[in-house]
């Protein structure tokens, strides 16, 4: 009767170790289906922030495009007594989303010509791909001294001009979905900025 029991210990023993190798196979298979979601989601989010970013570099090299034409920065520095909005310009093959925010105002009080701060807000819808754009240009080219003007809201903290000169200032905002979109939780934004 020994030789009975003895095989039954056997059996038991043997489905303790099948239970012990098929969860650590188990753990194993878990962990690497964890780590290749979180990579597959990882490369999506690259994916989608580098063309939030391509984005984001267009609508800035449309402004800089734009703003030395010599046709369009006559226009986009009328002074104010002259100024009937801002021209329509278009980015990527696209026109603006909607009519642009302009504005335009004195420097200096009691400025004769030279001595404004202009500002254009463009949006545009390229490749299912929101650009939210604003150019500022300051004409100091009546100025005896340097300044410094305060910008809030945009990824530029400050533009610095010289006296006698004229400062253009590029601020741009890519989106990796079309503007009606932006409300998404999947919207990712870049931004970039330059001035010179």
């Amino acid at each position: 009767m020994r030789s009975n029991s003895h095989p039954k210990k056997e059996r038991g023993f043997a489905l303790l170790i099948t239970l012990v190798v098929v969860s650590i196979i188990l753990a194993v298979g878990l962990s690497l289906l964890f780590v290749t979601t979180r990579q597959q989601m990882l490369a999506v989010t690259v994916n989608e922030s580098e063309k939030a970013f391509q984005a984001a570099q267009l609508g800035l090299e449309c402004l800089r495009y734009h703003r030395a034409q010599p046709g369009t920065a006559a226009v986009l520095m009328r002074k104010p007594a002259q100024y009937t909005g801002a021209p329509s310009l278009n980015c990527g093959g696209s026109s603006p989303v909607s009519l642009p925010q302009t504005g335009a105002r004195v420097l200096v009080s009691g400025a004769s010509n030279g001595q404004w701060l202009y500002n254009y807000k463009y949006q545009y819808n390229v490749d299912n791909k929101c650009i939210d754009t604003s150019l500022y240009i300051t004409d100091m080219l009546d100025a005896t001294e340097d300044r410094t003007f305060t910008i809030t809201g945009e990824g530029l903290g400050s533009i610095i001009c010289r006296a006698g000169t004229v400062c253009t200032a590029i601020f741009s905002a890519g989106y990796n979905r079309p503007c009606g979109q932006l409300d998404s939780i999947f919207t990712i934004q870049r931004e970039i900025a330059t001035q010179y």
